[in-house]
């Protein structure tokens, strides 16, 4: 059975489209009640409640007297994609080939611009990790936090921030893989070699280390659709 969309869920997206392709910064003030009910074309009470909903989920403020606010400069890219995927659909495993792509990438620029990491914070993140093995939940919350800490070393707030969209996906959908103690300690292994890696600036070994980590993942979607 089909969602019903609602007046609301669509003022609700067509505002985080509006925010996002006007480029509004943090701090920035959005436009009047009304002449959002004319951009949107709804009612004053649709309107209001997506208004609602935004000051809810922490984008804008309203402040009394004053009007409405951007609070969260990041979430632009943020929005912008989510749309796009509430509209078109998404795959899970075209999100994991991008998930790839964003970490390729991340490691090309730490090592090519020689960006300094903490090697000690991976290495314990990946002991807990291991350590984990007979808990999935807290297996995949480590195995993210070890993928996602290589990203915020870059420091670049536009492939953090998409890193943190895909994330989202998949913790909205609840997906996760189901592994035996071998690909975890699979998994370790290569986590090591990744951080062993990027210290010595090998950046064709680091990206074969992480091609062959993420692709098993692929390979078991694959998997999964041809059922």
């Amino acid at each position: 059975m089909m969602k019903r969309t609602s007046l609301v869920d669509v003022a609700v997206e067509n505002l985080k489209e509006y925010i996002a392709e006007h480029q509004f910064e943090n701090g920035d003030k959005l436009p009047s009640e009304k002449m959002l009910i004319d951009q949107l074309g709804v009612s004053r009470t649709v309107v209001r409640e997506a208004i609602s909903r935004l000051q809810q989920s922490g984008l804008i403020q309203v402040k009394s007297g004053s009007g409405m606010f951007i609070t969260e400069k990041n979430k632009h890219l943020s929005m912008l994609f989510e749309s796009h995927m509430k509209v078109h659909g998404f795959k899970i495993k075209e999100l994991l080939e991008v998930r790839k792509i964003l970490e390729l990438g991340a490691i090309r620029l730490l090592i090519e611009n020689a960006i300094p990491i903490d090697a000690n914070k991976l290495r314990e993140i990946n002991e807990v990790y291991y350590k984990s093995i007979e808990h999935s939940q807290k297996l995949a919350q480590y195995d993210s936090a070890f993928h996602e800490t290589i990203i915020l070393f870059t420091e670049n707030q536009t492939l953090i921030t998409m890193s943190k969209v895909i994330k989202e996906y998949f913790v909205k959908n609840q997906f996760n893989q189901v592994v035996d103690k071998e690909d975890i300690k699979k998994s370790y292994k290569e986590h090591r070699d990744i951080i062993q890696a990027i210290e010595s600036r090998d950046l064709s070994l680091a990206h074969t280390i992480i091609n062959k980590h993420l692709s098993r993942v692929i390979e078991w979607i694959e998997e999964l659709e041809q059922k």
